[in-house]
C-alpha cells in the first residue's frame, strides 16, 4: 500500500509539472553587408525590427511535414499559407504540405458548411501537430484536433502550403476557433494561458505556454522572487500588453539630476524588434546627450519615409574615439507593483553595425502616446503573462536573491535527504515486522506439526 501511494504521488508530480509545451524560436533578419551605405542600413534595421520576424518549425499532418512557423503580432488566429512572401527565406530545407495526402486531415468548413471562411480566402481544418514538451525536443508528442485555417482559392485545398503563422493572443475575447493557446488548453495540453518568452542567445529563444517558470524550471526560478503587476486593458489591432509605470525618467549625469517623462504608460510588443519612442523622451535625450556629437558631425537623425507619410527617426553615430557610448544616460521605469526599477543603458540600446552605432529607440510621430517596447526590453527581462487573469509577472534577480535561491535549494535537498532516511526507515521497520511475523508464525506451525503421542525411546 506504501509501494502504490508513493508511485501514485511521483506520477502525479511528473504530469502536473509537464503540463506546458515549449516552443524554440529563431529570428530572422535580413542580414548588413560591407556594401550597405548608411541610408540602406536605416531601410533594413526598420525592415528587420518593425516587422520583427521570429519563427519555429512544426510538423503538421500524418504522415508529418515540417514547415517554418512564423509568429505574427498582427493576428490571433493560426493559419497555412502558400504564398511565399517572405523574402529571402530558405524554404528549400522544408517540405510542403497537402491536405490531402495526410490522413488526419479534416476540412471543418465543408463538414459544417461555414461558407463564410472562404469568403475571406481561408477554410477551417482539423489536423494533427508535433509539439515539443522541453527545450532538447526529446518528448516530441502528437496533439489530434488541432483547428487551423488553412489559406483557400476557389474553395480548393489542393495547394502545397509551405509556411504556417500564428499570434500569441493576449485577450480573453479572442475567438476559440484556429487559436493555438486556446485549442492547447481546451485539449488539456497545458494547464493555464500562461505565456513567457526567454531569450537565452542574441537572436534565439523560446516561447513557454501552460505554467509559470518556478514549475518547470525550479533550478532557476524561485516562486518567493515572482513580483505581479495588473496590466490595463488594450483593445488595439495589434497583440499588445498594455503596462502604466509610476516614474520614467532619464538620468542626466551632466547635471547630476533625473529628467521625469509625463507620460508613463508602455506597450510591450513582442513582434516589434525596436523600441518606438514618444516625443517626449526623443527630444529629451537629443538635448541631454546627442546634440553636441551632433554639431560635430559624429552623430546624425537618419529620416526615413515608408509608405507615404510614415517618416521615422533612426539615430546613428560613427565610431570614433570622441563618441563616449558608456556616457549614454540610461533609461529608468518604476512600476510601484513590481516594487523593481528597469534599466536600459547604452548595452541594450545601441546596436554596432560596420563603423556605426545604431540607436534602438526610434521616434516616429504616429507611433501613439506611450513607448512600446520590443525586443530590447523582453530581451533583458523575462516577463510571463498570465492572460485569464490580465497580469504581468517578473522574477526578481540579483546577489541577494541568488543567494535566496541558493539557500533555499539547500533546504529543498536537506527536506528530500530528510524523506529518504523516513522512507528507508519505514521500509527496514516493514520488512521487520512482516519478517518477525513469518519466523513466529513458522515456529507455531513446527510446534504444531510435532506429534506428542510418539513413544520416547529412552534406550541408547
Amino acid at each position: 500500500m506504501i509501494f502504490i501511494l508513493i508511485f501514485g504521488i511521483i506520477f502525479n508530480i511528473k504530469y502536473i509539472s509537464n503540463n506546458y509545451v515549449v516552443i524554440p524560436f529563431k529570428e530572422y533578419i535580413e542580414e548588413y553587408n560591407e556594401k550597405d551605405t548608411k541610408s540602406s542600413i536605416t531601410k533594413k534595421i526598420l525592415d528587420n525590427y518593425l516587422d520583427y520576424k521570429i519563427y519555429t518549425d512544426i510538423k503538421i499532418g500524418t504522415p508529418s511535414k515540417k514547415l517554418p512557423l512564423f509568429i505574427n503580432s498582427n493576428i490571433k488566429i493560426f493559419r497555412i499559407k502558400f504564398e511565399e512572401k517572405i523574402s529571402n527565406f530558405d524554404f528549400e530545407k522544408y517540405d510542403k504540405y497537402i491536405p490531402y495526402d495526410s490522413s488526419s486531415y479534416i476540412n471543418i468548413t465543408d463538414l459544417l458548411n461555414i461558407e463564410e471562411h472562404y469568403f475571406f480566402g481561408f477554410s477551417l481544418i482539423n489536423e494533427t501537430l508535433k509539439i515539443c514538451k522541453s527545450k532538447l525536443c526529446r518528448d516530441e508528442i502528437d496533439i489530434k484536433n488541432i483547428q487551423l485555417f488553412a489559406q483557400t482559392k476557389q474553395n480548393l485545398l489542393n495547394y502545397s502550403y509551405s509556411y504556417g503563422e500564428f499570434g500569441i493572443p493576449l485577450s480573453k475575447s479572442t475567438n476559440e476557433q484556429s487559436n493555438l493557446l486556446i485549442n492547447l488548453k481546451n485539449l488539456g495540453i497545458i494547464n493555464s494561458n500562461i505565456i513567457t518568452i526567454e531569450y537565452n542567445e542574441n537572436k534565439e529563444g523560446y516561447i513557454y505556454f501552460g505554467e509559470y517558470p518556478h514549475i518547470y524550471d525550479t533550478k532557476t526560478y524561485n516562486k518567493d522572487l515572482l513580483m505581479t503587476a495588473y496590466a490595463i486593458p488594450y483593445f488595439g489591432i495589434n497583440n499588445q500588453i498594455k503596462l502604466k509605470m509610476d516614474k520614467i525618467y532619464i538620468s542626466d549625469k551632466n547635471t547630476n539630476s533625473n529628467v521625469y517623462l509625463e507620460n508613463n504608460i508602455l506597450l510591450l510588443n513582442y513582434g516589434l524588434g525596436i523600441i518606438l519612442s514618444t516625443e517626449e523622451y526623443f527630444n529629451q535625450i537629443i538635448e541631454i546627450f546627442f546634440n553636441k556629437y551632433i554639431k560635430l558631425n559624429i552623430c546624425k537623425i537618419n529620416k526615413e519615409k515608408r509608405n507615404i507619410n510614415n517618416i521615422y527617426h533612426v539615430i546613428s553615430c560613427q565610431k570614433r574615439q570622441e563618441f563616449k557610448i558608456k556616457e549614454f544616460p540610461s533609461l529608468y521605469l518604476f512600476n510601484e507593483q513590481f516594487n523593481f526599477i528597469f534599466e536600459l543603458n547604452y548595452i541594450d540600446l545601441f546596436e554596432e553595425i560596420g563603423d556605426e552605432y545604431y540607436f534602438l529607440i526610434i521616434y516616429f510621430p504616429f507611433s501613439g502616446a506611450g513607448f512600446e517596447l520590443g525586443k530590447p526590453f523582453l530581451k533583458k527581462y523575462q516577463l510571463s503573462y498570465n492572460i485569464d487573469m490580465s497580469t504581468i509577472h517578473f522574477y526578481k534577480k540579483n546577489n541577494k536573491n541568488n543567494k535566496e535561491i541558493k539557500e533555499d535549494k539547500g533546504k529543498k535537498i536537506i527536506y528530500l535527504l530528510y524523506l529518504i532516511i523516513i522512507f528507508v526507515f519505514l521500509i527496514v521497520i516493514f520488512y521487520k515486522k512482516v519478517y518477525h511475523t513469518k519466523r513466529k508464525l513458522r515456529r507455531n506451525e513446527l510446534n504444531e506439526d510435532f506429534d506428542f503421542n510418539i513413544p520416547i525411546n529412552d534406550e541408547i
